[in-house]
């Protein structure tokens, strides 16, 4: 505990002494470079081990104080965002209409650059969320407000430029307006020292608890501050939601009642500044308990920070969640996590440098698919925070730039809609986790003697069953297993029958971990309508009858192109279509592409009959008008042309129709 404390009270102590050199300029003073060095110094009580892990405050200071110069990167061509919405009573948001589960990061850096190099990984790894501490912009040295609850407008500027480039990448942001550390007077990781509303800087509050007294002038300038952000930023299209407060419960002053109340004034405050009316949310730390903090329903999703002393983060998560879900009832978002709090140059953190803990990070990562929260990865040291670790630095979370991409792309395509935790039990030599519907399952496990603090491996795994409690009443499943250093290849299939209301499966042998998705068979699909609940087919356009229907794409795999034209209005496009060979129902099974609107998409085989298939559109991105959810029917023709027809009903009732004729280039 002591030790992890060292660096940063003694570099908060050194910064504090440079800021109040220069507190009447009113000019952030920028830090260029990282220390070199933690010195050691005695150390303040410290706070819970649970606590979100705050990073050391840099010592390099520049002399020149005048706002950095911006660096202008080569143009790029900006990634479409997918539109996320969190629905009423859903426990996923929707991305392009259909509930999915995402994967988040948490990014912090010394200066833009920084920003830039996690943004771009965070593009590389499929994450589509960034979840950013507005605090944590150490280049400013400051937290944003001046002692008026004005917004100190180099210290916005700098922010807006890394939103900007988030929106270049695709990715969304969580901006968090404070955290408990910028109210904490205990000792150990502060700012409240070089607050501008710390009295001792000219501002109205004598001690950080002030912040939490109803209708304090503390209060009223923060919240202030805070209104005027989000009419800054209301109009960005990546902000996702808004985080009022992070680790509200380890602020200096704070109790349950006054907690909720302060988080209750600034949600209304938001809710009016955004006219789009985004989601807001505030959290915990990891110690303590406020059990009706997450019963107010102000806020829209929980916000769970796991940080497991035993390092069994895999475990911690899928546990965590699953009791979030029980008590509560409301979606559950992973905010930050970690395999240990305790800063990785201490005793107690040694294990997030570990040799082996790559491969209990992974774990953790799958995990957050099968646990039943809305997102996965959201880690803290590896996703940024370890760079203020001169002994880590950037190679260190390097490591994980990408390691999230098998596990993106394994739930790329998985509708969740109605996705719970299912109860499942295995055989001794693995541990995992189940989600699913009555129509639809995913799961992973691993070798369950693979624990910290050497998470060591057995050279195969044989023999392993996994019995489950799945819904509905579907008989016959087809299950698939993959294979999670790719999320894509499938290593084997099998099937299995329910009996009862539950379904044993025989994992193949395997070394570490396996994935799995199951489906029910063909003759239980649920329906289009079923699965994309805001498209209902046209009635006056039937499924045709199966009459010898083919079991694979094999005899229209390939490359398709032509010119389809609207049936009900003056419009022509063309489209190309790419169908890969060996693929069944129940899975992606190719790509669509109408350049010239332009959209393109990957496509879903819904179902195959004696006259043809049945594919819903996926993932569209590019232009506005580009919706998910269309239904495509192709059928094969003696001349070996291919009959296009395409349906769409939109939200609104609106009925779009369009056919033509494909060739093969």
């Amino acid at each position: 505990m002591a030790e992890r404390r060292m660096s940063f009270a003694v570099l908060v102590t050194v910064v504090t002494l440079l800021l109040s050199a220069c507190v009447t300029s009113g000019t952030p003073i920028l830090p260029t470079s990282p220390p070199t060095d933690t010195p050691s110094l005695p150390v303040p009580t410290p706070v819970p081990s649970t606590a979100t892990p705050m990073p050391p405050t840099p010592t390099a200071v520049p002399t020149d104080t005048a706002t950095p110069t911006v660096t202008r990167r080569p143009t790029a061509t900006p990634i479409p965002l997918p539109a996320f919405t969190l629905n009423p009573g859903d426990f996923y948001f929707s991305v392009d209409g259909i509930p999915s589960l995402f994967f988040s990061r948490n990014i912090a850096g010394y200066q833009q650059s920084d920003y830039d190099t996690f943004l771009d990984w965070t593009k590389i790894g499929g994450s589509k969320l960034v979840r950013i501490h507005l605090d944590s912009l150490v280049g400013s040295l400051g937290l944003g407000y001046t002692r008026t609850g004005a917004v100190d407008e180099s210290w916005a500027k700098q922010w807006d430029r890394i939103f900007d480039k988030a929106q270049e990448d695709g990715v969304y942001i969580l901006p968090v307006f404070s955290a408990w550390f910028d109210w904490n007077a205990g000792g150990g990781y502060s700012t409240w020292e070089l607050s501008a509303l710390n009295e001792a800087n000219g501002g109205p509050a004598k001690a950080p608890g002030e912040l939490f007294q109803k209708g304090s002038t503390t209060q009223q300038l923060f919240l202030q501050w805070m209104q005027t952000l989000v009419q800054r930023w209301q109009g960005r299209k990546n902000i996702l939601a808004w985080e009022v407060f992070s680790e509200v419960n380890l602020a200096s002053g704070a109790s349950e009642s006054t907690g909720m109340d302060f988080v209750n004034s600034a949600v209304s405050i938001i809710r009016a500044a955004d006219p789009s009316r985004r989601p807001v949310t505030a959290s915990l730390a990891d110690t303590g308990t406020w059990p009706n903090f997450y019963r107010n329903t102000s806020i829209d999703f929980i916000n769970i920070h796991p940080y497991p002393p035993s390092a069994q983060l895999d475990r911690y998560i899928v546990s965590g969640v699953r009791q979030a879900l029980i008590t509560y009832n409301r979606p559950v978002f992973i905010g930050e996590s970690g395999l240990n709090a305790a800063t990785p140059d201490s005793e107690a953190g040694k294990l997030t440098i570990a040799r082996t803990a790559p491969l209990g990070v992974r774990h953790a990562i799958w995990a957050g698919i099968v646990s039943g929260a809305l997102n996965g990865r959201s880690l803290w040291w590896e996703d940024s925070y370890a760079i203020y670790f001169p002994r880590l630095g950037m190679p260190f979370v390097q490591k994980y730039a990408d390691a999230e991409r098998p596990a993106v792309d394994f739930v790329r395509g998985v509708d969740f809609s109605d996705f719970k935790p299912l109860m499942s039990t295995s055989s001794g030599a693995v541990w995992g986790a189940v989600v699913g519907n009555e129509n639809s399952v995913i799961g992973w496990y691993r070798d369950a003697s693979c624990e910290p603090p050497d998470w060591t491996l057995r050279p195969v795994l044989s023999g392993q069953t996994v019995t489950l409690t799945v819904p509905g009443s579907g008989a016959d499943w087809r299950i698939d297993f993959y294979d999670t250093k790719t999320g894509t290849d499938i290593i084997s299939s099998t099937t299995a029958t329910r009996k009862g209301d539950t379904v044993t499966i025989r994992l193949p042998d395997f070394t570490d971990d396996i994935a799995f998705k199951m489906h029910i068979q063909p003759s239980l699909q649920p329906t289009p309508s079923t699965l994309v609940s805001t498209v209902v087919p046209p009635m006056d356009t039937p499924v045709p009858t199966a009459v010898s229907a083919p079991t694979t794409t094999d005899s229209i795999a390939g490359k398709w192109t032509g010119t389809i034209f609207g049936e009900t209005s003056d419009f022509s496009t063309r489209i190309d279509l790419s169908i890969r060979p060996s693929c069944e129902a129940g899975r992606l099974c190719g790509t669509v592409s109408a350049p010239q609107l332009p959209c393109s998409g990957e496509l879903f085989l819904q179902e195959m009959t004696g006259d043809g298939f049945v594919f819903i559109e996926r993932n569209m991105t590019g232009a506005s008008s580009c919706a998910s959810g269309g239904y495509e029917y192709l059928q094969l023709q003696a001349d070996g042309t291919l009959a296009f027809k395409y349906l769409f009903t939109t939200p609104s009732g609106e009925k779009l129709a369009s056919n033509g004729v494909l060739k093969r280039p």
